[in-house]
């Protein structure tokens, strides 16, 4: 019976580990998404800093007011853009908290199931213990009867 429920044991931590091999992946994609989406903010920062001097510099020498126009118009769609990705950004943050706190749950289930496997283990070498020690006691009382 013992024997089973190790076996058991091996088999359940086999799935935990299997799970939280899974839920590593999970978490280092929902990483490496939050990576992308944070790099796609820089870049559409930079992008709107370097088209504001531009703004700046065309709006020093004059601008017509249609030309004004499209330069405001379109640093509001950039603008929007970034809050766009910031939102984007929040999300994947979320995700990746998310994704840590399911990877933290499987390691504690795996552990578990560890503890409990380490405690079988020593419960069956305690009974072998035992059981090899009553061995040795019968065996002993048997040759001590034999010698008189």
């Amino acid at each position: 019976m013992a024997k089973q429920s190790t076996q058991t044991l091996t088999l359940l931590i086999q799935l935990a580990t299997d799970e939280v091999d899974v839920a590593m992946q999970e978490l280092a994609q929902a990483m490496q998404l939050l990576e992308q989406a944070q790099q796609q903010r820089s870049m559409l920062e930079q992008y709107q800093q370097e088209y504001e001097q531009q703004w700046q510099l065309a709006s020093q020498k004059g601008l017509k007011a249609d030309l004004y126009r499209n330069f405001q118009g379109f640093f509001s769609q950039l603008e929007l853009a970034v809050r766009s990705q910031n939102a984007q950004i929040e999300q994947c943050q979320a995700n990746v908290l998310h994704k840590r706190q399911l990877l933290q749950e499987k390691q504690r289930k795996q552990k578990s199931f560890e503890v409990l496997m380490t405690r079988a283990e020593t419960m069956q070498a305690k009974a072998e213990g035992k059981r090899d020690q009553k061995l040795m006691d019968e065996f002993a009382s048997r040759a001590k009867r034999t010698r008189l």
